[in-house]
């Protein structure tokens, strides 16, 4: 008996997800979506970001098992300026975002543009931002949409091709996907941290001159608090407010609301946009053409009800299969946090594609040490050769990202004669307005430890408590401030307090260093 209604469950779930719906939400979408990529590969064509992120960085920050990423190697001369590979893939987002709004060669182009997204995003994850990661999902789920059947050059061209209704699980994986930001967004919130007002009370600090902020008392208690849990309760709320047709146009007014007001407050480019066009999803999938019938324009689209089917065909079998799997994944991934080890904003083990969004502020301090086990000589690695100001900004919070920097200064010192030499890092941070505190096991020979999934035995645990004022002490004095228990490699060349030296500084020990790393100051929203 049980089985019989396992069966029947399971059939009741296929047929909604196979049952036509109108395509208009999948037309809208697609046209935002071609729309909001093309601006924001030409942004960044005009900012400089591919040259500057990719292809002048000596080093990249692969994910594990991704090292064979690397950026596009070439340069080509047009109009006689020459043109790196990483510009030329962003004007090709740029093309092929184009098309797929105009619904040209829709299948190809989003298949193209799917696979160019997925390698962007592996090249270096000190880029990593939930938006980017977000965008790359919804890229590679567009080429598995019908979104060129409708009201594109291709339909057009092919009027055979033409349809008026989509699948529904078309309507209900996108409604999920834009969910997931928000739902686990709001999970992530639940945390000491969050509810007690930080890391949003010390962001707020350091935004004064914010010509918004300034309007508005944030040195006032209530008003941190209000933000904090307004945060939490939208984030909460706004999936079920979008899901029920009675409260759909109040989520709706909120989603634009929020999403204006993050523009204006934060520097986070096309998402605000890219979410507020994604969450007509949640209208009823006819709406465009209601809408225009509302105003005497057009029929209102209609759809025959399609019989129940008893037994479905294998490719219909792999679509819903592939579907629930996908969500399953992207269930899965975020709540991963709740049974690896360590905390996520302090470590960053399971921080990327878990959705933590504003939940850390971070100010971190790292320096490199290198000693030759013969002569027991010890000096400071100058960082700045090897990695840009962005990417040294990134690179403190994150003590993975220093063991991967420390693997390759290594291999770069093999190759000029010191194969054996030993990297340990002074890793400080300072997590949400705390104490700063090592992050890294400073006794620790990090070229000896393995890069692999584990967690890391040399992550030193947060034990400094919450503090409802921040720790306002400058960078600079951190050491004088702080009592550390250094290995002698470090002791021997304690630097005197003061600012951090220009480029080209020597080091206490030139024989087996160049200069004093820059400390890094980074303030991670995300």
């Amino acid at each position: 008996m049980q089985l019989n209604n396992r069966v029947v469950n399971e059939e009741r779930i296929s047929n909604r997800l196979l049952q036509p719906v109108p395509i208009d939400f999948l037309v809208v979408f697609r046209i935002a979506f071609g729309v909001v990529m093309c601006w924001w590969a030409i942004s960044g064509v005009r900012n400089g970001i591919p040259y500057n992120n990719y292809t002048l960085p000596a080093y990249h920050f692969t994910y594990y098992g991704f090292d064979w990423v690397k950026p596009i190697d070439l340069s080509v001369a047009i109009g006689g300026v020459a043109v790196d590979g990483m510009s030329l893939l962003y004007i090709a987002f740029a093309g092929l975002a184009i098309c797929i709004a105009m619904g040209l060669w829709y299948r190809l182009v989003s298949t193209l543009f799917a696979v160019g997204m997925l390698y962007w995003f592996l090249i270096d994850k000190a880029y990593y931002l939930y938006h980017y990661y977000l965008c790359t999902l919804l890229s590679l789920m567009m080429p598995f949409f019908p979104a060129g059947r409708a009201f594109s050059v291709d339909a057009w061209r092919n009027p055979s091709q033409r349809s008026d209704t989509a699948p529904a699980w078309c309507l209900w994986l996108l409604r999920f996907q834009i969910g997931v930001p928000y739902f686990f967004g709001g999970i992530a919130k639940l945390n000491a941290d969050w509810l007690r007002g930080q890391p949003m009370r010390t962001t707020l600090s350091y935004m004064t001159d914010h010509p918004w902020i300034s309007k508005f008392p944030f040195d006032q208690e209530y008003l941190v608090q209000l933000v904090c849990w307004g945060g939490l309760l939208f984030d909460l709320a706004i999936v079920p407010l979008l899901l029920f047709r009675k409260t759909r146009l109040l989520g709706f007014i909120l989603t634009c609301a929020f999403h204006i007001s993050n523009h204006n407050l934060w520097n986070i480019g096309i998402f605000p946009w890219l979410m507020i066009a994604a969450t007509t999803v949640y209208f009823d999938p006819g709406w465009p053409r209601h809408l225009l019938h509302r105003f005497g324009w057009g029929n209102r689209p209609e759809v025959a009800e399609t019989p129940s089917a008893a037994r479905f065909s294998l490719p219909q079998r792999l679509v819903v299969s592939c579907v629930l799997l996908w969500i399953g994944v992207q269930t899965i991934v975020p709540l991963r946090v709740f049974v690896l080890p360590g905390n996520p904003s302090w470590s960053e083990y399971s921080h990327h594609f878990s959705w933590h969004m504003l939940l850390r502020a971070k100010v971190s301090g790292v320096r490199v040490y290198a000693t030759d086990p013969e002569s027991g000589r010890s000096g400071v690695i100058d960082l700045r050769p090897y990695l840009t100001q962005r990417q040294l900004a990134v690179v403190g919070r994150d003590p993975r990202m220093i063991h991967q920097l420390c693997l390759f200064i290594a291999d770069d010192l093999a190759t000029k004669g010191h194969p054996n030499v030993e990297l340990r890092a002074l890793a400080l941070v300072s997590l949400n307005g705390r104490k700063p505190q090592p992050i890294i096991d400073p006794s620790v020979n990090l070229t000896k430890q393995p890069r692999d999934l584990r967690y890391p035995d040399w992550i030193v645990d947060l034990h400094e408590p919450y503090r409802h004022l921040a720790w306002k002490v400058p960078l600079e004095q951190w050491e004088s401030q702080l009592d550390l228990d250094l290995p002698p490699q470090m002791m021997a060349l304690r630097i005197p307090q003061r600012p951090v030296p220009k480029a080209g500084a020597s080091s206490p020990d030139r024989s087996a260093a160049i200069a004093v790393s820059q400390r890094v100051d980074s303030v991670a929203g995300n």
